[in-house]
């Protein structure tokens, strides 16, 4: 996978273990890991593959983009600045521009700036950064 923006990894993927969410208030689990970046920085396709979904009013992540790479394999992309970028069924190339990080991820709008990235395999969620090159 190529990285789909660059920065810091600001919040770690945490299925076992909870992580404390300054929005809400409360600890929770984490499905993805957030990468810290300015508003309006490039998102970018991980890999290759087809737009399964874009939702412009996410309750928890505002607006996302998800993409199917066959195998079972999907990554999300969420907190865009836009949904006006990609479309469902669109195919897209791998390092392709597919967004701008944004601000619009309710669940996480006390955090600064970032990219939700999220990798699953079969409905698993997965940590990002076994399959990302390292980014911190």
């Amino acid at each position: 996978m190529a990285l789909p923006t660059l920065g810091k990894v600001m919040t770690e993927h945490s299925i076992d273990k909870l992580i404390y969410s300054k929005t809400l208030e409360q600890w929770n689990t984490h499905p993805g890991i957030d990468i810290a970046a300015e508003e309006g920085t490039q998102v970018k396709a991980a890999m290759e593959g087809t737009v399964s979904e874009v939702r412009n009013n996410d309750p928890k992540l505002g607006i996302v983009a998800v993409i199917d790479h066959g195998g079972g394999v999907k990554t999300l992309y969420g907190n865009l600045a836009s949904d006006n970028l990609v479309k469902e069924g669109d195919d897209v190339k791998k390092g392709q521009v597919i967004g701008a990080v944004g601000k619009t991820a309710l669940y996480e709008i006390e955090d600064p700036p970032h990219l939700h990235f999220e990798v699953t395999k079969d409905g698993a969620k997965l940590d990002p950064q076994l399959y990302l090159p390292k980014l911190n």
